[in-house]
């Protein structure tokens, strides 16, 4: 024969609730445990230039530095080209290496670099995580180039000097670091005088 349990009364919902709530309230209010504060805010990267100014000087001064280091990789008869490679994109390092290879195959050697003559701002742009893009437009003069003979000295033919202005664009890694990723001639007249 089957054995028969009484069943007991269970109290209403709403009191084991109410008497739920009564006790984690009255549990958090004693425990020893410090609360746990919220995290902090994720902190937001601040951009890597504070102004079109401060990205347009730093852009030249890439710029500069690339010109001054290709110059000397040419008088060092392409010898460590790699020098250059830190301020191009990957395309345009090996695109510099090709010309510094034919340049030097001519026997071609010259004293003198450029000579700067202005700077323009084109375009800016700022974003997160310190990333830059700045486009401007390098004008220069080749007044101060001369052209040497297999010889060492000045050769007879002399290039025209030639005042040019190049579209320019140097753009930033993650990491901060600045590199041109893009320098062409600019057909339309010197850019830097407008």
């Amino acid at each position: 024969m089957p054995t028969i349990r009484a069943r007991r009364a269970l109290p209403p919902r709403s009191l084991v609730l109410s008497a739920t709530a009564a006790l984690l309230v009255a549990l958090a209010g004693c425990s020893d445990t410090p609360a746990i504060p919220d995290a902090d805010p994720t902190p937001t990267a601040s951009p890597l230039f504070a102004s079109e100014e401060e990205a347009l000087e730093a852009a030249i001064a890439v710029w500069e530095e690339y010109n001054a280091v290709a110059y000397e990789v040419r008088q060092d008869e392409g010898r460590q080209p790699e020098r250059l490679e830190p301020l191009l994109s990957a395309e345009l390092y090996m695109d510099e290496v090709e010309s510094i290879q034919e340049f030097v195959a001519a026997g071609t050697r010259t004293e003198g670099t450029s000579r700067s003559t202005g700077a323009k701002l084109q375009q800016f742009q700022s974003g997160p995580a310190g990333i830059a893009f700045v486009s401007f437009y390098a004008c220069s003069i080749n007044d101060e180039v001369v052209l040497l003979g297999e010889d060492g000295q000045p050769s007879e033919t002399q290039p025209p000097v030639v005042e040019v202005t190049l579209e320019v664009i140097v753009e930033s890694q993650e990491s901060g670091d600045l590199f041109i990723s893009k320098r062409e001639f600019w057909a339309e007249g010197n850019q830097c005088d407008a």
